[in-house]
């Protein structure tokens, strides 16, 4: 009997609970169709009954929760939310709409904790990370922002949002991160190609990772709309400096007020004046630049360069000097030296130009030009144990960058070297008085000045130094034989007139 009575209680109870949740599920239909159609009240009344008729149904506490955050009852959509959490545990929609109405109270960390935990049970959805990446924000975690955005792009690859704001990011960043921002504008200009704002940015972007070439025609096509914008403008000048359109980065530069341009800028405008020969422009652009800050570094070396071009080497050489005082990258050090020993060599200051130049090989010992400086210099110091030896280097040089695969890269060097060793040996020789030394010097000479001959045969100087030093060595016939090609080659040169000489005294005569 006790047995049928309790199967007969649970039949009942099933049958009640049937009945609570098909009632349930009819107010849950109910309180939707409000939902759509704007009648938050009538749907937190549907909604409500729907929850005590069915205390174990998480849709119907999840709906009311929605509903009453519509309505801005967020107090009420917590308790509605936090019984459907307790329900379905595992509902990332739960967490998310909680995340919502912390977000609504202004409760930023409790709000991004409920987005992070709906991103846990559901990554796939856009949206739950960039609700994560605007209160990461607030909360002034901007790693966190970052990431969020960046897997927003994971997600969906050209969502404006996430590419608008991490963009923003990396360029607001300190220090900026502009290498970061710019695939971020490419892809964003592509989206948004008359956005000026976009386009702007992305010419800064550009300039700093100094993608001159792409820069060129965004900027044009910003300033097309925008003529006035300096900023624009001052960029858009340099780029044309930087691709090789001087003239034209002239004209846009010159379009502002040096008084208000950016240093950098002027810098732009003296490099364009430089490229295009405007030598003087260029000086008066830099000395400004000076006058601003005389503590930059970067100016002397190109000042000094220009002072070169216009031939006023003593400021030249102060510009070098101020630039090896300041500069210590080793780069800048050897071609400050090496410059200020070529202008010194101008003002006929050989001894403070041999100093320059000693300390210029100290820096690069394998460069050719800086050597054949060095041999030069000691030439004009009558230093001619050490010229030879300086040009020996160059020889030495010339030959391994040949053997290396610049074969005729240093042949100008070479020739040079050749040259003046050969001359000085011819020189000594004749200043030697007991004989077979000299007739070595004379060999000597000739093995040098053959060689120089190798690299041009028809020069007429090389020509009659070589028959001079067989003439003297004794060697008449090849004495004649060089003197011959003077006259061939060069018949109404001064070298002709002294091979004519050189030719009687033998008592000889070319074609016999």
């Amino acid at each position: 009997m006790k047995h049928s009575v309790r199967i007969l209680f649970i039949s009942v109870l099933t049958v009640l609970t049937f009945v609570s949740r098909s009632f349930a599920s009819d107010q849950i239909k109910e309180g939707k169709d409000a939902l759509n159609r704007g009648d938050y009240i009538k749907a937190i009344e549907a909604f409500r009954e729907a929850t005590q008729k069915d205390k174990k149904n998480p849709e119907a506490f999840l709906l009311l929760g929605t509903a009453y955050l519509k309505a801005d009852s967020a107090d009420q959509a917590v308790g509605a939310l936090v019984q459907a959490r307790e329900l379905s545990p595992n509902d990332a929609q739960i967490y998310l709409l909680l995340g919502d109405v912390y977000a609504q109270q202004h409760f930023t960390a409790p709000a991004l904790e409920q987005y992070k935990k709906a991103a846990e049970l559901d990554s796939v959805k856009p949206d739950i990370f960039l609700k994560i990446a605007e209160y990461s924000w607030k909360a002034r975690s901007y790693n966190e922002t970052r990431n969020a955005y960046m897997k927003v792009l994971q997600l969906d690859s050209t969502n404006a949002v996430a590419l608008t704001h991490l963009g923003s990011i990396y360029v607001r960043a300190k220090p900026p991160q502009w290498q970061n921002a710019l695939p971020i504008y490419i892809r964003l200009s592509k989206m948004y190609p008359d956005s000026l704002s976009i386009l702007s940015i992305y010419v800064r972007v550009l300039a700093e990772n100094e993608f001159w070439k792409d820069l060129v025609p965004v900027a044009k096509k910003v300033l097309d709309r925008n003529p006035d914008n300096d900023e624009i403008n001052a960029i858009y000048g340099e780029a044309l400096v930087k691709t090789g359109q001087s003239e034209e980065a002239i004209k846009q530069l010159e379009k502002l007020n040096p008084d208000s341009m950016k240093t950098e800028d002027l810098i732009s405008l003296a490099k364009a004046y430089k490229g295009t020969e405007k030598y003087d422009k260029a000086i008066a652009i830099y000395q400004r630049v000076l006058k601003r800050d005389s503590t930059r570094c970067d100016i002397p070396y190109d000042l000094g360069t220009t002072y070169m071009k216009v031939k006023d080497y003593s400021s030249a050489v102060t510009m070098f000097e101020k630039k090896i005082a300041c500069d210590t990258a080793g780069g800048y050090q050897f071609a400050s030296h090496l410059n200020a020993a070529m202008s010194l060599m101008q003002l006929k200051n050989f001894k403070d130009a041999k100093t320059h130049a000693l300390k210029s090989v100290e820096y690069k010992p394998d460069h050719v030009q800086a050597w054949q400086i060095v041999a030069q210099i000691y030439g004009q110091l009558d230093q001619t144990d050490d010229e030879i030896t300086a040009y020996k280097k160059v020889i030495d040089l010339a030959l391994a960058a040949s053997e290396n695969g610049d074969a005729g890269k240093y042949n100008a060097q070479l020739l040079e070297a050749y040259r003046m060793i050969g001359v000085r040996h011819l020189i000594d020789a004749t200043k030697t008085k007991e004989p077979d030394a000299a007739k070595k010097k004379y060999v000597a000479s000739l093995e040098y000045l053959k060689k120089a001959l190798a690299l041009n045969p028809k020069d007429c100087s090389l020509l009659l130094w070589t028959a001079q030093s067989y003439q003297n060595s004794n060697n008449k016939e090849e004495a004649k034989k060089y003197y011959c090609r003077v006259l061939e080659n060069c018949p109404k040169s001064k070298e002709a007139k002294d091979a004519q000489t050189g030719l009687t005294s033998l008592g000889m005569t070319c074609g016999q």
